[in-house]
């Protein structure tokens, strides 16, 4: 680990590490070993930027959304869209990938 990991950078890399483990299981499974390969690289970018505005801003709804079940909410969706990325979703940049977390701690605080 890094002085520059993040907790965002580890789910991306857990959710690379299933997809592999797809890939294991069926060579043919083209998609998923270019997913993983594409939240390898998220995962990378985002340990490069941990001084990056978005990151930051992610970070405090998080605190903001720890005082309550949102913060669990939270946590779910960005799961989720972890396990969509490379069939269906597919944000180019880490920067990309904050701005969605970010829209969905927004929306779990506007209600």
């Amino acid at each position: 680990m890094s002085e520059h990991d993040t907790p965002e950078a580890t789910a991306l890399e857990r959710t690379a590490e299933w997809r592999m483990r797809l890939t294991d299981a069926d060579a043919a499974d083209t998609a998923s070993l270019a997913a993983a390969r594409h939240l390898q690289k998220l995962a990378r970018e985002l340990r490069a930027m941990p001084d990056n505005a978005e990151l930051e801003q992610y970070r405090c709804l998080c605190h903001w959304l720890s005082s309550s079940d949102g913060i669990t909410d939270l946590a779910q969706a960005t799961h989720r869209y972890n396990t969509t990325i490379g069939f269906g979703e597919w944000p180019e940049t880490a920067l990309d990938y904050m701005r969605v977390l970010n829209r969905f701690a927004h929306q779990l605080i506007d209600g």
